[in-house]
């Protein structure tokens, strides 16, 4: 069987490309390597690495950063949690959270939202009897037949 490449194997790929591409591909490489060799040093594991990658896992995000629990005061466990849903994290766990709520009102009522909720009620209530009144289904159950 041949192969269909053949032909294809004497030609260098440098010979395809043009001077400009080649050009604007040196000037990405450089302003990469140019970004990528800013080292910056982590303040809270003192890690040293090129300012991208160090942005992205240390300052902010640095796993040796850890938060208290609102209720007890002890310090949250990472135990794998990605850094975004560890900062949003406020308490240490489930019994924290529902023992920091007790006591609290979870909605104030006021005088605006009490009428709110009776005008619901009262709309609720019409809406249901007139459905009721409409399909009357106990009443073809009981009717004696003649």
């Amino acid at each position: 069987m041949e192969d269909i490449f053949e032909g294809l194997k004497d030609i260098k790929f440098d010979e395809i490309q043009n001077k400009e591409f080649i050009e604007y591909k040196e000037l990405c490489s450089i302003g990469a390597q140019l970004r990528n060799s800013t080292m910056v040093e982590c303040p809270h594991c003192k890690v040293v690495g090129n300012e991208p990658n160090m942005m992205r896992w240390h300052f902010d995000n640095c796993e040796t950063v850890f938060k208290n629990c609102k209720h007890c005061k002890s310090v949250i466990p990472r135990q794998g949690i990605k850094p975004f849903i560890y900062n949003k994290k406020d308490y240490c766990n489930r019994k924290c959270y529902m023992e920091s709520k007790k006591g609290k009102p979870f909605l104030i009522m006021t005088d605006e939202i009490k009428e709110k909720l009776s005008k619901i009620a009262l709309t609720q209530t019409k809406e249901r009897s007139e459905r009721i009144k409409m399909n009357k289904p106990w009443e073809a159950r009981w009717k004696k037949k003649t």
